[in-house]
């Protein structure tokens, strides 16, 4: 393990070299302008180089990244378009990737995370004839990508469509068995770093799905009980004369994780958007969920400006990216359907929540997986680093927590797999019975 979190020095090192207008990874940059309601921030827009050329799969072309800090705000867009474009390459000519069945696999004592890991849709979702999906079962033939048990490190292998950023067509011979997301997906100077963005991000995905899905109005953090908190607010949120809600969802994983709800109250422009974190601590994942909330919100004025907004949308038809969510709620009657998510008034107090100890990755690491362990759950990590990535210095790693709920995008097919969503909350107390499929949220999330 690394001894040291690398500096902003060192991160500029390694990344602003993948940024370049003919030979980078990042091809065209640019800071936006920050209207007088943005969060008083800086934030940069990165447009990728086109890797269908490079390596026949396309990846994100669009990514950005904002910030406090100018420099840590580039940072992040061009890291995150490094993460996306590394994703999309497949090594099918190595040894990390292999195909056949679950039942072949096993056969050769392979470690698998497989359908009933995943757990990704319910039994009567494939019922549906519009239900894009097929049925992934122990004789589904599929290409598999090795990866490693973080608390362990021993071997362990999952579906490559399920960790990779490709339509699954690009696996060739493979059967449709999910949809891809950047769900715990993360770029790093260091294996450990990157792993650790892609863990905390995989723990705020989930108690989001589970927030949203069993519509949970839990407590809200008090930020006048932080003086760093209070600090953050009076600088950069204050000044936008918007509302901001941070609501705790440290329950359901018991690693400090806040949903950041973001109102308007005073125009119908952009009235309402959401934003969410994970982190060591209860106070960087309020500010890490609220710079992403305004963020996200500049993006709702910004389909809402130009008419893309989604009136009168058909789900099933309509909703098929993260961008058709943000249009969803662009300023639209819908928006009051996340009323729940703010209407419980109890404030808590930051003193309560015990941050992990963040002294170096190393420590870290391993505190997150002990404590996952010690809940039942295996932490697994698959690098999907590309060569030219990593003969560049970085890293882009996927963590994979098997059991816990991944956001979903496709409306008509939502993740609504597993005991996780329909009973956890009913297990930790906070609903008086188990939910059923059909007694989840059915309106679509606003998660961008």
């Amino acid at each position: 393990m690394v001894s040291k979190w690398t500096t902003l020095e060192d991160s500029w090192k390694v990344l602003d070299s993948l940024a370049d207008p003919y030979v980078g990874i990042v091809r065209r940059e640019y800071r936006k302008l920050r209207d007088v309601d943005d969060v008083w921030g800086h934030s940069y827009g990165a447009h990728g180089t086109d890797s269908e050329i490079l390596f026949g799969i396309p990846s994100n072309s669009y990514n950005g990244g904002g910030s406090d800090n100018p420099a840590a705000a580039r940072l992040a867009a061009i890291g995150e378009t490094v993460e996306r474009y590394s994703a999309a390459y497949l090594p099918l000519d190595s040894d990390v990737v292999c195909f056949g069945s679950q039942k072949e696999l096993e056969g050769e004592n392979k470690r698998l995370i497989g359908y009933k890991d995943w757990e990704l849709y319910a039994p009567t979702q494939f019922k549906d004839p519009i239900f894009p999906h097929e049925v992934w079962n122990e004789n589904t033939k599929l290409w598999w990508r090795k990866g490693t048990y973080a608390k362990t490190n021993e071997e362990v292998w999952t579906p490559g469509q399920l960790t990779h950023i490709a339509n699954h067509t690009e696996w060739s011979g493979d059967t449709n068995i999910g949809h891809a997301t950047s769900n715990g997906l993360a770029c790093g100077i260091t294996f450990e770093e990157a792993a650790i963005s892609g863990l905390f991000e995989t723990v705020e995905r989930d108690a989001f799905m589970l927030t949203w899905y069993n519509r949970l109005s839990l407590p809200q953090i008090d930020v006048n009980s932080s003086p760093r908190l209070k600090r953050f607010y009076e600088r950069y949120i204050k000044p936008t004369s918007l509302q901001l809600h941070l609501v705790d969802m440290t329950v359901f994983s018991g690693i400090p994780s806040v949903l950041a709800v973001v109102r308007n109250p005073h125009t119908d422009l952009a009235p309402f958007a959401i934003g969410a974190a994970s982190s060591y601590s209860i106070e960087r994942a309020c500010e890490k969920a609220a710079i992403e909330g305004m963020y996200t919100r500049t993006w709702v004025k910004t389909e809402q400006r130009l008419g893309n907004a989604l009136v009168n949308a058909d789900f099933n038809r309509d909703i098929n990216s993260f961008e058709d969510h943000i249009k969803l709620y662009a300023g639209t009657d819908i928006v009051k359907e996340a009323d729940f998510l703010t209407s419980n008034s109890t404030l808590v107090d930051v003193n309560q929540f015990e941050p992990f100890d963040d002294s170096s990755p190393g420590v870290l690491w391993n505190n997150l997986n002990d404590h996952l362990y010690e809940k039942g759950f295996k932490v697994a990590t698959f690098d999907l680093t590309s060569p030219d990535i990593k003969d560049a210095g970085a890293y882009v790693v996927k963590s994979i927590i098997p059991g816990f709920k991944p956001i979903d995008v496709l409306y008509r097919g939502r993740m609504l797999g597993g005991e996780r969503i329909l009973r956890h909350s009913y297990d930790l107390g906070l609903v008086p019975e188990p939910f059923t499929i059909e007694t989840l949220n059915s309106v679509p999330h606003p998660f961008p």
